[in-house]
């Protein structure tokens, strides 16, 4: 039973482990996220993930920029794509990652009835705590926090100010196999 146990827990690394998340922030707001992603057996302790989002901007996010301050702006991100590359920095299977990402977001920006379109690509710098609370489940809830810059690469903002800078926390509900 003991040999057969090591047999299996040494098969267990010897293979490609997979995730499935939702992000809660994009449904908080009026959005959609889904997350898949891969831990590679021949990279050990990293992650590679993709992610496909959309949501609606809270004003209080808008409102960060004091040049649309209370003028009325709502921003959506119509369609965002997401790569991450996160790496594992403890040894125990909760334990903190971080790494970085790579955002494409489609967004729009309304006031009264014009309605701007705009694309913008997202550069992230991320840490976040894989938290397994049942100890033999694959379910895990994983909050992170994010450090994006951000710039423009095409479309029409108007006159809505864009943030260059931002810090994005939030929590993925996530499933590991």
């Amino acid at each position: 039973m003991v040999f057969f146990g090591f047999s299996l827990k040494a098969q267990d690394t010897l293979k490609n482990h997979f995730t499935a998340a939702v992000d809660l922030s994009p449904f908080s707001f009026e959005g959609f996220s889904v997350k898949i992603g891969v831990l590679p057996k021949k990279v050990k302790q990293t992650e590679l993930a993709f992610e496909v989002f959309s949501m609606s901007i809270p004003e209080a996010v808008i409102n960060l920029n004091p040049k649309n301050a209370n003028t009325g702006w709502e921003e959506k991100v119509k369609t965002g794509i997401a790569f991450y590359l996160d790496k594992k920095l403890g040894t125990r299977r909760s334990s903190f990652w971080a790494g970085f990402g790579g955002v494409h977001l489609n967004h729009s920006a309304t006031i009264g009835t014009s309605v701007f379109h705009y694309q913008q690509l997202e550069y992230l710098l991320r840490i976040n705590y894989k938290w397994f609370p049942l100890n033999k489940s694959g379910f895990y809830i994983n909050p992170y926090i994010a450090l994006a810059g951000r710039h423009k690469v095409g479309g029409e903002n108007g006159a809505y100010a864009l943030t260059p800078f931002l810090i994005i926390p939030s929590v993925y509900l996530s499933w590991e196999i």
